[in-house]
């Protein structure tokens, strides 16, 4: 496509400020995962950031963050654009492109994240308007997550080259592509905010039970096929994926406060510790035993 004509040899200018040094500039202090090309216009960071809000970032650059740890309500107030408010969680992704401005409110969230350069995109004949379809929503994209994950782990080994870190970076833009030209999916409306609060207040209350979908749904006064699509397009998860997603990171609090894990195990509903353990591991990213230590 004429939109992904940039290549690694073709990076032979340097930008007056890289992408690159206003990442560092921006994250003083902080040691993040971060690596560039060597004309600094594309760079990708591992990095945890805290609670805030505040006039939202680089207008000049296309951004994507795609959240590995904590999550909560993203919001991003855009006045001549898309505007978002929904709830980030482990697996989705943010898109904001040059131009893009307004105020923004985050959760805390450790992401793996790319940034271009604006101008370099211009240079290459690269439209970032055509993503603009993708700013006023999350998402979750297996390809997308892929290449990010396989950008940490070579960085992680110092073998993120920057023909490489290229490559990814188009291949990445190749799939927001086609992801922004992409037929909706439903067009059920999500959970707003209110109704996910409401259903995690009835979670909390049922913990030791496990209610079935047609429970959960009949608390937000739905039939349980508009729920199931309601909490998708939400969250990205099943019913009973929020379920547990939800119950694993409240049995994590326990576990930091010192609680036994056969304790926590049958709180949020498990007889069994070894499936309580498996499931706890599968949303969390470690062992019960683990969390309880540190």
């Amino acid at each position: 496509m004429a939109l992904l004509q940039m290549r690694a040899d073709d990076s032979d200018s340097v930008i007056s400020s890289s992408v690159a040094d206003t990442l560092s500039t921006k994250l003083s202090g902080r040691s993040p995962t971060l690596v560039s090309t060597d004309d600094g216009s594309v760079a990708f960071i591992r990095q945890g950031f805290p609670e805030s809000a505040g006039v939202m970032g680089q207008t000049a650059q296309l951004r994507l963050a795609l959240v590995v740890g904590g999550g909560g309500r993203l919001e991003q107030h855009c006045p001549l654009g898309q505007c978002l408010d929904a709830n980030w969680s482990v697996g989705q992704f943010n898109v904001v492109i040059p131009g893009q401005v307004g105020t923004y409110r985050s959760p805390a969230v450790e992401v793996l994240g790319i940034a271009i350069d604006g101008s370099s995109l211009k240079r290459h004949r690269v439209d970032a308007r055509r993503l603009s379809p993708l700013t006023g929503a999350l998402h979750r994209d297996a390809t997308i997550s892929a290449l990010l994950h396989a950008m940490s782990s070579t960085s992680e080994t110092g073998l993120l080259s920057d023909k490489l870190l290229w490559a990814c970076a188009m291949s990445i833009l190749q799939r927001l592509v086609c992801l922004s030209t992409a037929p909706p999916v439903t067009a059920t409306r999500p959970l707003s905010m209110d109704q996910l609060g409401s259903l995690m207040l009835f979670i909390n209350a049922s913990r030791d039970v496990r209610p079935s979908v047609k429970t959960m749904a009949g608390v937000l006064g739905m039939d349980e096929t508009r729920f199931r699509r309601a909490i998708h397009a939400a969250t990205g998860m099943a019913p009973y994926e929020f379920l547990t997603h939800h119950r694993m990171h409240w049995a994590r609090a326990e576990l930091s406060r010192g609680a036994r894990v056969t304790e926590v195990a049958q709180s949020v509903g498990y007889a069994n510790p070894s499936k309580f353990s498996a499931a706890f591991r599968r949303v969390i990213g470690k062992s019960p035993t683990e969390a309880r230590r540190g």
